[in-house]
């Protein structure tokens, strides 16, 4: 069997020791920088009051696993039911600011013109910090999304950096968005917290706890194989097939490679069924 991608996965009673295990395990080369770089880090954290945000022991661990690279600016966006300054005090992700680690709006920075593929966007102001010169790992969570993209992952976390506050304007075209931002600010690195997973509805506030981390450099195939632990084609989530069909990634499970030994995995497997 051929591989296009490979995925990760690492299965611990921390998150700081399943990163470690994942990323030992990754057998593609990872592409990092030679010299000191900024790394952008982009959590998922939509609304502190709800459960399925990206703990802030998974960006401590991120933070631990990359701090060689250079100083950290982790990331997000206002949005109608929160502003990010509180969703990071509210999550707890004030207690990782340090001389070294930032935490910004993508909402309040000066944007910059950005020429976009034009699958919705033709250009577009967006913040000026995403066109510099950066490490860019995205920390999203895995939940249904029905009513918008069937599934949220990592893609769709790339939808909180449009710095506009109002973003349901986009949920109609949501896919063709997507695909504009996933071309022009692709993540070198796409680490799933997967430490717990949201069971129904969030405003249910049910939860399983997995305590996993699933990492890769394909945003694309990292989603697919997220998506498959919880019973969905890939084929079936649009916004997948839609980056798929324009080579931005894999989506056929056969020819992802799933790293990570025989017993994590099925662990796994079993903990993802609800």
């Amino acid at each position: 069997m051929v591989f296009t991608s490979e995925v990760s996965i690492g299965v611990h009673r921390s998150p700081m020791e399943a990163l470690d295990v994942a990323l030992s395990r990754l057998q593609t080369s990872l592409e990092v920088p030679r010299r000191p770089t900024k790394v952008l880090i982009k959590p998922s954290i939509y609304d502190p009051r709800l459960v399925g945000n990206t703990h802030v022991s998974v960006v401590k661990a991120v933070l631990n696993a990359f701090k060689t690279l250079g100083p950290a600016v982790i990331v997000e966006s206002d949005n109608p039911r929160r502003r990010a300054i509180d969703a990071f005090q509210q999550s707890g992700y004030n207690s990782l600011f340090n001389p070294d680690v930032s935490l910004v709006n993508l909402s309040e920075l000066d944007t910059t013109v950005v020429k976009m593929p034009g699958n919705f966007f033709k250009e577009h102001k967006m913040p000026t910090i995403l066109t510099e010169e950066h490490f860019f790992i995205n920390v999203p969570t895995v939940k249904l999304e029905p009513d918008i993209c069937t599934i949220g992952g990592g893609i769709k976390n790339l939808f909180g950096l449009i710095p506009e506050v109002e973003k349901s304007v986009y949920h109609q075209r949501i896919d063709d968005v997507l695909m504009d931002l996933l071309a022009v600010f692709r993540p070198q690195m796409t680490i799933v917290d997967l430490t717990s997973l949201v069971i129904g509805d969030r405003i249910e506030e049910v939860t399983k706890e997995i305590g996993a981390i699933v990492v890769g450099a394909d945003p694309v195939a990292v989603d697919a194989f997220c998506a498959d632990l919880l019973g969905i084609d890939a084929i079936a989530v649009s916004h997948l097939r839609r980056a798929y069909e324009l080579g931005l990634g894999e989506i056929v499970l056969d020819r992802i490679r799933v790293s990570g030994t025989a017993t994590q995995k099925q662990k796994l497997l079993e903990a993802c069924k609800h």
